[in-house]
């Protein structure tokens, strides 16, 4: 009975499985001509603040083809431009994290440009961050824009992309939170106990 399931469930994994073909040679060969030996990066928020920096810095390794995830693609050419980013290396991407159809959009895109390679790194960077306002702003979606932007639309786009990231050999998706300890923008460093990102101690403290 053991054996019986066991060859079951092999016949099962090989339903699955489809042989090579001619057009997955030529996606191959497309790929290795687009992308070389770089990893893939998406960096959204990319052309301002962290992401910008991000984006400048993993270019300059020349060993990254990163593609800047923005909602405003004259801004990023305009700032690629000003950083003298490597533009052979650089892909900026339309993406409205106020919306979901433009979530699902960039996902679209950005699985045909990647051909078969798999993305190395996702960095959720972009976010929204307006403490003195007095009322709520909201989303295309109807949400509010803070929790669409920082956290709804980078889920959405973490679960579209899962796939391709899953199949990178040493994948990482990063999360990005910059205010609590960043002391130059308000309420920034005004978060007590601040986090210690050596011991932690400030995490430990606040969730006691």
């Amino acid at each position: 009975l053991a054996l019986g399931v066991s060859s079951a469930s092999g016949f099962k994994f090989m339903a699955d499985w489809k042989a090579p073909t001619a057009g997955d040679g030529q996606k191959l060969k497309d790929t290795k001509e687009r992308f070389g030996d770089k990893q893939l990066v998406v960096v959204t928020g990319a052309s301002s603040g962290l992401g910008r920096k991000t984006a400048l810095a993993l270019l300059r390794t020349k060993q990254y083809h990163v593609v800047g995830a923005v909602r405003d693609l004259d801004k990023m050419e305009a700032v690629a431009e000003i950083d003298g980013f490597d533009m052979e290396n650089f892909t900026p991407m339309e993406c409205e994290l106020q919306s979901f159809d433009s979530v699902h959009k960039f996902c679209d895109n950005l699985e045909e440009f990647r051909l078969a390679k798999p993305i190395d790194r996702l960095i959720c960077n972009a976010g929204i961050y307006q403490p003195s306002l007095d009322y709520a702003k909201w989303s295309m979606d109807g949400h509010e824009q803070t929790m669409q932007a920082n956290y709804l639309s980078h889920f959405l786009m973490i679960n579209r992309l899962m796939e391709a990231v899953s199949a990178a050999p040493d994948p990482r998706i990063i999360l990005v939170g910059s205010v609590t300890g960043n002391d130059n923008t308000v309420g920034g460093g005004g978060v007590y106990p601040i986090a210690d990102l050596h011991e932690l101690d400030g995490f430990k403290a606040g969730f006691e």
